[in-house]
């Protein structure tokens, strides 16, 4: 949850009117966010005469254009806004910045009586698991591969060695926090 936004008004619409005002004017960057879709239930009929079950959201979907809305969700999010290749060179190197995605819990080995995923001088490839970040109690693994979704970030074709781990096990990571450094084989 990045917030909770609490209103009062003299009705259930004024109340609604306010929220969505309110949300107009919120700028979040970097992460996909509800806010489109809230800002659709605020405005919706159907949730402003107080008339809805467990199968409000289902239905509200099914007469809402889910492509736009899935367009505005990733517009407001800066989506295609994320790294490239400029954005994580080292400048005067050829060294490339590994960042953190998430904010998350770093950890450097799948648990403690198991060796780390990578140490200093380890040559990978993109499938090479490097460590995993856990955010409330979802460990995801992390590999060069994960920054290509939307363009290659790192080269599929070449290897790199590891140069530098920048976190110890167990450290909190915020959003591109420097987490490794690595070059090109």
């Amino acid at each position: 949850m990045v917030a909770q936004i609490i209103v009062h008004a003299k009705d259930r619409d004024a109340a609604a009117d306010k929220l969505i005002a309110y949300l107009n004017k919120v700028t979040i960057t970097g992460i996909c966010t509800n806010m489109p879709l809230l800002r659709l239930v605020l405005a919706d009929d159907v949730f402003r005469k107080g008339e809805y079950d467990t199968d409000y959201l289902p239905q509200l979907l099914q007469r809402t254009d889910i492509e736009k809305l899935i367009g505005e969700i990733n517009a407001s999010g800066g989506a295609g806004g994320g790294i490239d290749v400029e954005s994580i060179q080292i400048d005067g190197t050829d060294e490339l910045k590994v960042l953190a995605p998430a904010t998350a819990i770093f950890y450097s080995t799948p648990s403690p009586s198991e060796p780390e995923y990578v140490s200093v001088g380890d040559v990978i490839d993109l499938d090479h698991t490097l460590c995993q970040l856990e955010a409330m109690k979802i460990f995801n693994p992390l590999a060069l591969k994960d920054f290509n979704a939307e363009g290659d970030v790192y080269d599929p074709s070449r290897r790199y060695r590891v140069t530098r781990v920048n976190m110890s096990n167990g450290q909190q990571v915020n959003v591109g926090d420097l987490l490794f450094v690595v070059a090109p084989v």
